[in-house]
This record gives structure tokens, C-alpha cells and sequence, in this order.
């Protein structure tokens, strides 16, 4: 997939994280210390966005969390971000 009008492709940097075991179940929609950012991977960048000629592949960016947008297109999975979401560079 290739972005278009000032999106960019990332994928997540997942990083090892201690998950201690709850003794209760919390229901499905309950988010607990969710971060409101994630740090991310570039994978490309459109043309259009702003940030065109400043990240290139395998930069990792520190994005607004719940503007990460997951689709499914063909079967391959993808996630994209507007480049007004984008807090800084690591």
C-alpha cells in the first residue's frame, strides 16, 4: 500500500512489557492506563505530507494513539496516521 494526501504507513514497535496476572476479568471495553501516544515505525510517507523530505523508512515517530487508524485492504493489513498527528522524531 502506498499512502496518499498526507497519511503515513507505520507499523507498531512493540516494546517488552511485565503484565502482572489480574485475579478478577474486567470486561471487554474497559481500558486500563491506556498512554494517549505510541511510538511507531515509518514505512512510507506520502507525498503530499509535510514530513516528505524529513522521515524516511525505519524512522520511529511518536504519534497521538487513538489516531492510529487499522484497515484491511486485500487481506494485507495496514496502519496509517495523518501527519497532523505526528508529535515528534525519536
Amino acid at each position: 500500500m502506498i499512502p496518499l494526501s498526507r497519511y503515513l504507513l507505520v507499523k507498531s514497535v512493540e516494546k517488552e512489557q511485565k503484565q502482572e496476572q489480574s485475579t478478577f476479568y474486567l470486561p471487554d471495553d474497559v481500558v486500563i492506563n491506556k498512554k494517549s501516544y505510541e511510538v511507531v515505525e515509518v514505512i512510507d510517507v506520502a507525498a503530499e505530507s509535510k514530513f516528505f523530505a524529513v522521515l524516511k523508512k525505519g524512522d520511529l515517530i511518536v504519534v497521538e494513539a487513538h489516531m492510529l487508524r487499522e484497515i484491511d485492504v486485500f487481506g494485507a493489513p495496514s496502519i496509517l496516521i495523518e501527519d497532523n498527528y505526528v508529535f515528534g522524531k525519536c
